[in-house]
């Protein structure tokens, strides 16, 4: 009996022993396999910075469909394939890439027009709406969060207009980013605005009623409508906060300086917007900004906005190189240029 005793303990040792070795042989291809998707991963981030669209297809066109790999590894991978599809002009291919991308929600994914061409942008506003049955309604992940769309800026100058026009788009852009990094508020993005303005057929983005119209076909709290005035060595801004709901008119504002106080006129207006709705602007850390204050290279970068909306991908690359001449460390115009320059060969 004794005997019989040892005899089950060394078998149950054994057995515990080999259990032990098996998971830690499968937990090592785990790990392995993790490490070669990544690696993967990698690989064709590089092929893409390389136009090597072919290369980037081949290296990813299997790990979507792996469902032993990490979700947020298959996400980056069919973003990449979508980005590449649509470069080679494979446009079925790269909205499909995008559909399967949105399929892997929850939590909701959304793209980052700084870091994305804007065909991309687009084809995503495009399919999320068919997958959501037509619905333009921004996805909030909090229901308690704060919504707004900003209108580009309309530039009301008499001398040199035409000079400062793409600075709508700058100064829009400009705000847009300030007021999203708020506690509690999301901003649209300028690329979903001017998609949707598409979509529902307005013809004057600057009428009230009209961009009302538009803040609730997004479902947003809150529309603002901009424009400035630039004469010598002068800049007027004025801001008109409309609540989607009501059309009640929160905030009527303007505010005037010097041309190259800009970024300091905005950041003002910015202060008296949050302070009506009830959110808290976050404070930039010292020595981080992806804003320029130069006004050469701000207005070198709504440019290249500009040209991106018309498809001038090359043009608008260069508009970008060109307000990094003038602010090496503007990190809106580098994210733009690199994120348009494996379209250009």
């Amino acid at each position: 009996m004794l005997l019989r005793s040892k005899d089950r303990w060394l078998l149950s040792s054994c057995t515990l022993i080999l259990s032990i070795f098996f998971l830690f042989i499968v937990f090592c291809n785990i790990t392995i396999a993790q490490e070669n998707t990544r690696t993967s991963l990698l690989e064709a981030e590089e092929y893409y910075k390389d136009a090597l669209f072919d290369k980037v297809i081949e290296t990813l066109s299997e790990l979507p469909t792996d469902k032993s790999v990490e979700k947020d590894v298959r996400s980056d991978a069919l973003k990449f394939l979508a980005r590449s599809y649509f470069a080679k002009g494979q446009y079925n291919e790269a909205r499909e890439s995008l559909q399967r991308l949105l399929e892997l929600e929850p939590p909701i994914i959304e793209l980052n027009p700084d870091y994305e061409p804007p065909a991309l942008m687009k084809a995503y506003y495009d399919v999320r709406k068919s997958l959501s049955g037509g619905s333009f309604v921004v996805e909030r992940q909090d229901p308690g969060l704060k919504t707004m769309a900003i209108i580009d800026f309309k530039n009301s100058s008499i001398d040199q207009k035409a000079k400062f026009d793409p600075m709508e788009q700058g100064f829009a852009d400009l705000m847009i980013h300030r007021l999203n990094n708020s506690t509690g508020l999301k901003v649209i993005e300028r690329e979903r605005i001017q998609w949707i303005l598409n979509e529902i057929n307005i013809q004057d983005k600057y009428n009230m009623e009209e961009a009302v119209r538009m803040g609730k076909q997004l479902g947003v709290h809150a529309v603002l409508l901009g424009s400035f005035i630039i004469f010598n060595d002068e800049i007027w801004l004025g801001a008109r906060l409309v609540k989607v709901e009501t059309s009640e008119i929160l905030l009527a504002d303007e505010i005037k300086g010097e041309v190259d106080e800009f970024f300091d006129l905005v950041e003002k207006l910015s202060e008296k917007i949050a302070d009506k709705i009830d959110v808290s602007l976050k404070q930039e850390e010292a020595g981080i900004s992806s804003e320029t204050k130069s006004l050469d290279a701000m207005l070198s970068y709504s440019e290249g906005l500009q040209m991106l909306e018309e498809g001038k991908y090359k043009d608008a690359y260069n508009k970008f190189l060109k307000a990094l001449e003038f602010d090496p460390d503007y990190e809106l115009a580098k994210a733009k240029a690199e994120s348009i320059k494996p379209f250009i060969g």
